[in-house]
């Protein structure tokens, strides 16, 4: 992904105020780069993820071990998947 995609996209979030986060840079790289996927235990980051002004078609999934204590679990081996695309 384009660096300066990235700086440029997390500028107009910043300016547009619609994260309620401090990390529009991950929202900017997602809108970008159409990653739809988030772990994080973030809860306002969750929410900007969730938003549908911030993520939309296709919508996010986010996961969190502060909702489900066996996702760390039943997952870790997915998650330790360090070659999930193939290029």
């Amino acid at each position: 992904v384009n660096d300066q995609e990235v700086e440029k996209k997390t500028t107009d979030l910043e300016q547009a105020g619609l994260c309620r986060s401090n990390d529009p840079h991950i929202v900017a790289l997602a809108q970008i780069s159409n990653a739809r996927l988030l772990y994080s235990n973030d809860d306002d980051l969750r929410q900007d993820f969730g938003n549908k002004q911030l993520i939309d078609r296709p919508r996010g999934k986010v996961y969190s071990t502060k909702r489900s204590n066996d996702f760390q679990e039943s997952h870790r081996r997915l998650l330790n998947q360090r070659r999930l695309c193939i290029r």
